[in-house]
């Protein structure tokens, strides 16, 4: 009978996903940081960036989920456009997630966010986006 992986096997798997090249990453992350396999050896895990807060897609109005959308697709095209993407955990957050800084030679996702307004500098606390909120 196949076992599914017990909880120390699945913080071994996640060194996988950080390797590039000779470039490693090691930390453990929370069981809860992972999604569903896709398969037997494909795992997908939950990131979230350092520094910085984005909309939110169940947004408390219009301006808030379109605003939500834009960055969703701006983070999906730095991760396509560029070939060599650089991921530097800086902790595993209160939900189990590696909170990282993603880059891409001179490029910087996080910082990019923020300067074309997709996100703002986190400060400990989260702001709302709706007028009077911001």
């Amino acid at each position: 009978m196949v076992r599914p992986p017990d909880e120390t096997m699945k913080y071994l798997l996640i060194l996988l996903l950080f390797s590039f090249s000779a470039l490693s990453a090691e930390f453990s992350a929370k069981n809860s940081a992972f999604n569903k396999p896709y398969d037997g050896d494909t795992l997908k895990l939950n990131l979230r960036l350092a520094h910085i807060d984005t909309p939110e897609m169940k947004g408390k109005c219009e301006y808030e989920k379109e605003l939500a959308v834009l960055a969703r697709d701006y983070v999906w095209r730095f991760l396509k456009e560029n070939k060599n993407i650089q991921i530097k955990v800086i902790k595993v957050g209160y939900f189990g997630r590696p909170i990282v800084e993603i880059r891409s030679g001179e490029r910087y996702l996080n910082f990019e966010l923020v300067t074309r307004g997709y996100a703002r500098v986190y400060k400990g606390k989260r702001l709302g986006w709706c007028s009077l909120d911001a």
